[in-house]
This record gives structure tokens, sequence and C-alpha cells, in this order.
């Protein structure tokens, strides 16, 4: 798997109402509810590994190995789709 850095845009944070976690554009004053993005358990725990800085997508691999006891190929292939699918969105940069 390729080494890349991979960070949130600036002014996209994690929130967790309930059970139900989601991705949000969030300044000091007010959330913009017009684009949320709906996360898994395990995309969610992406999310915090990312905002925690300094992740590589290797990284995310390893930390789903450890947190859902997968299995290191199903891990990457997990990873590389969830990273494409936010990199679309504008919601990463690598």
């Amino acid at each position: 798997m390729e080494k890349r850095t991979v960070r949130p845009k600036e002014g996209v944070r994690l929130r967790k109402v309930g059970r139900q976690y989601m991705i949000v554009e969030a300044n000091e004053n007010d959330v913009n509810m017009s684009d949320v993005y709906s996360l898994n358990q395990t995309a969610a725990r992406m999310w915090e590994r990312i905002a925690q800085g300094n992740c590589t997508s290797d990284d995310l691999a390893d930390c789903l190995c450890e947190d859902f006891e997968i299995d290191k190929d199903t891990a990457v292939q997990d990873v590389e789709r969830q990273l494409a699918e936010w990199k679309t969105y504008g919601l990463i940069l690598i």
C-alpha cells in the first residue's frame, strides 16, 4: 500500500448523534447541515484516526486490523475504497 498522508479538509468534523456517526462542515459558530455524510462504525474509526494527524493509508489499515480483527488484505481494500469515496466528496486531502 502506498505511504501517503491523509488529512481531513479544514472545517470538516465527525459528530455522533445517538448511535449515528456523521461528517459535517463546522466552524466555531455553526454547522452546515446541507451536506451531511453518514458513517458506519468502521468508517467513523478511520475518521477518528485521520483526525489524530500524521496518518497514512497503511496506518488506517493497521488500525482496522487491530480494532475489528480483520485480515490486512481486507483492511487495505476497505481503506482504499473509503478514501477514494471521501476524496471524491472533497472531505480529505491526500
